[in-house]
């Protein structure tokens, strides 16, 4: 079963854990606090699949992307290199406090 790690606390983080088990309801939404330690101090969302853990601007990837049938267009984003895509992950995600809002 695919689970989704999420900040709680974090308006932006838990609107999108809410989003997405809307979408798909076989995908388990956890607190990031049940992670292990070294992936708790990644400060990152993590979807994990029974085959492989993804962090970073790969978790929202994939995460959409299990989803299916449109949603699997988020695959476009993997045009760009990781590097790129983790650097605007980590900006927005550093600055994510700053946001008080609901999606």
């Amino acid at each position: 079963m695919n689970k989704v790690y999420v900040d709680q606390n974090c308006s932006i983080c838990s609107s999108y854990g809410e989003w997405i088990s809307k979408q798909n309801n076989q995908l388990v939404i956890e607190s990031h606090e049940m992670l292990s330690k070294q992936e708790y101090e990644l400060d990152t969302l993590v979807f994990k699949t029974s085959s492989k853990n993804y962090y970073y601007s790969d978790a929202v990837i994939m995460s959409i992307a299990s989803l299916g049938k449109f949603y699997k267009l988020i695959y476009i984003l993997k045009i760009f290199p990781k590097k790129l895509r983790d650097y605007v992950y980590k900006v927005l995600s550093k600055n994510r406090y700053l946001f008080n809002w609901n999606i």
